[in-house]
């Protein structure tokens, strides 16, 4: 199955620094969003070293060794131990972490990983589905049954992050597969842009424009700077042809 992949960033309307990050390695097949936290500069290491230690840790794996799932998940462990030691070396980054989608596609199937409120959705015959599930308190919440999915809307703790890569002493990904055909469309985003457009317009956009995955991600992205653009904006667009 060919892909045809596309990804980019952008600052916003809004902030002064960039604290997302992503990357794409076409040989490997494998997609990654990070969206760091932590504010000043902290947040921007953050996200940076998640993705290229993560793309050094799957590239340099034996696939022989390990399933993909076990590979993946070793490599957000070595993300979340070498941010963690970074920051105690250097006070001024205390308190940083990042969230993380990543997507490794093999065959016909997605192994999707992810950690935080950065999202991983699937388009395919005109439906959007999101694979991936917030990281957040108010998500937590709702989980549980203590709040409705309306009353999260508007709860003024619903960016409050419960997991996040670089925090806690291991970070807890949820991984999954998602099998994979022709036509479908692979989109990762940070909140950046979720915030700023609804699913629905999301799916129009993707609908509208593949399979240019560059044009839909330049869309998206031109879109949620339309809105307001209050928050720095990443998205990777893959295309099953």
């Amino acid at each position: 199955m060919e892909i045809r992949v596309s990804g980019n960033t952008h600052t916003g309307m809004a902030r002064s620094q960039n604290e997302d990050a992503y990357g794409i390695c076409p040989d490997l097949s494998l997609y990654i969003i990070a969206d760091g936290l932590g504010g000043h500069a902290g947040g921007e290491v953050a996200s940076k070293m998640a993705v290229d230690i993560i793309i050094s840790e799957i590239a340099s794996a034996s696939p022989a060794t390990a399933d993909m799932q076990s590979i993946i998940e070793w490599a957000i462990q070595a993300a979340n131990s070498s941010i963690l030691l970074k920051a105690e070396k250097d006070h001024k980054l205390q308190g940083m972490g990042t969230t993380v989608v990543v997507v490794a596609i093999r065959t016909d199937k997605a192994i999707v990983a992810h950690v935080g409120d950065s999202r991983a959705y699937l388009i395919r015959d005109n439906i959007i589905t999101q694979i991936t599930r917030d990281h957040t308190v108010v998500e937590e919440y709702v989980r549980i049954g203590l709040l409705t999915n309306k009353g999260a809307l508007y709860h003024p703790s619903r960016h409050m992050l419960a997991r996040a890569v670089g925090t806690e002493g291991v970070a807890v990904a949820d991984i999954e597969s998602v099998s994979l055909q022709k036509g479908d469309t692979l989109l990762l985003c940070t909140d950046g842009l979720t915030n700023m457009l609804p699913d629905k317009e999301i799916l129009q956009t993707v609908c509208e424009l593949r399979p240019d995955a560059e044009n839909i991600t330049g869309r998206l992205i031109e879109l949620a700077n339309n809105n307001g653009g209050i928050d720095n904006i990443t998205v990777i667009t893959a295309c099953m042809l």
